[in-house]
């Protein structure tokens, strides 16, 4: 998966160097991680509007994650999985953005979206969760619920059309099905071409 990741933005660096130096729009790819060691990965389509030395980015993402946590709670152990999708528009403002290569620049942003939200939880030694295996058992639930997303960054350009983020986006899901968590903060590394 991360081999995929780098390829990507090989490609990515390969078409900056063939695009021409307008602002416009563009694509950004990114590969991270949860606060729990979970895959965090998305793609989005934007377009790049300079104002002076900043910069505004209006897009529309995709987003999708896997994240498993396990505890202890007495003598019983469980094992929970979070599998999440995401369909948003965003909006993020770029601080400091210029206009050329070399470049560093903080990144605010803001979105909404459309979740859609899977979450198992299994316990081998704890009988009441639902559906009996063994000496334990377990229960899931799937759903769909809109959310908001803050997005926090830092990037640098590389040229007109090429850059790198390291970004922070935080998921607020409004009605996260069963047990799941409600509020998925995230670490990506994200890079992006305008065309």
């Amino acid at each position: 998966m991360y081999a995929r990741a780098l390829i990507s933005l090989v490609l990515l660096s390969t078409l900056a160097a063939h695009a021409n130096a307008a602002p416009g729009p563009g694509l950004r790819l990114g590969l991270g991680t949860d606060i729990s060691g979970g895959l965090a990965y998305g793609a989005a389509l934007t377009y790049t509007r300079p104002m002076g030395v900043n910069a505004w980015e209006f897009g529309f993402s995709l987003f999708g994650g896997s994240f498993e946590e396990d505890t202890t709670e007495g003598v019983n152990t469980y094992h929970e999985t979070t599998d999440v999708g995401l369909f948003a528009v965003m909006a993020n403002h770029m601080f400091q953005y210029g206009d050329g290569a070399g470049t560093t620049y903080l990144m605010l942003g803001a979105g909404a979206g459309a979740f859609s939200v899977d979450w198992t939880e299994e316990s081998p030694t704890d009988p009441s969760l639902g559906t009996p295996f063994g000496n334990g058992s377990s229960q899931s639930e799937d759903g769909s619920s809109g959310g908001t997303i803050l997005n926090l960054g830092v990037g640098r350009r590389f040229s007109n059309q090429l850059d790198v983020r390291l970004e922070a986006p935080i998921f607020f899901i409004f009605s996260a099905p069963g047990e799941a968590t409600s509020v998925v903060p995230t670490l990506s590394l994200t890079g992006g071409v305008r065309f």
